[in-house]
């Protein structure tokens, strides 16, 4: 006995409808996009399967925006002489303790390959992982996850790529943020629509992006993924 799924699943024919709105990297991604963070030097790469599924790569600099601030706290209690002697190195300890303690949670994270502190409340790290938008909810928007989806009518899928902008703690900071961003698709997938820099000219290239300015545009893309 037919449903009314086989029915709307016969008229969509050999293509499902997936539209992903790309919001960036992915990766961009696990750990270091969420609100303790600001990206700040980085590449990003994802992959986009046939079925839905994803893998992404990240590798850059970010910084603990707590700890940016309390450090420029710091800066300004010296500067102003309301810090002196040992009192400096005991400020900067305490307010480097966050970030050493979000650091011990970032290294027991197993998409985490490496992470360093560099100094001045950054970060130089690398991490890669993989995901999927095959679930059954309707709305997914995990806080670990890089991707974010709506299902929407007719089989479509909304889907975003979380935090890959410039962070709203980038510019109080003065954090200068350089983005690398690029996706590739697998064979069969098509695309609707785009608003890369860079769109490939070759089967296989990479869609790219630049993430520079609070004003630009998210990255995004409207594809098709073919029927499995």
């Amino acid at each position: 006995m037919s449903t009314k799924d086989d029915h709307a699943a016969a008229r969509r024919g050999p293509f499902r409808q997936e539209r992903l709105p790309l919001l960036l990297l992915v990766l961009l991604l696990p750990l270091f996009m969420q609100g303790c963070w600001t990206l700040e030097h980085y590449v990003a790469r994802v992959r986009i399967e046939a079925d839905g599924s994803y893998r992404y790569f990240l590798e850059g600099t970010a910084v603990h925006t707590a700890t940016r601030y309390a450090l420029r706290r710091v800066e300004y209690d010296v500067k102003t002489g309301k810090a002196k002697g040992d009192e400096i190195k005991k400020l900067t300890e305490e307010a480097e303790a966050g970030l050493v303690s979000d650091l011990d949670a970032v290294r027991k994270d197993t998409r985490v390959q490496g992470v360093t502190s560099i100094g001045d409340g950054r970060v130089r790290f690398m991490a890669s992982g993989k995901g999927s938008t095959a679930g059954g909810e309707l709305v997914y928007s995990e806080r670990f996850a890089p991707l974010a989806y709506a299902r929407g009518p007719e089989g479509s899928l909304s889907l975003r790529l979380k935090d890959a902008v410039v962070g709203r703690d980038a510019e109080p900071l003065g954090i200068k943020v350089e983005g690398d961003v690029s996706v590739t698709l697998a064979p069969g997938i098509r695309v609707l629509e785009n608003n890369a820099e860079k769109a490939p000219t070759v089967p296989g290239g990479a869609y790219r992006w630049r993430v520079e300015s609070p004003a630009e545009p998210a990255p995004h893309l409207v594809i098709v993924l073919p029927a499995p």
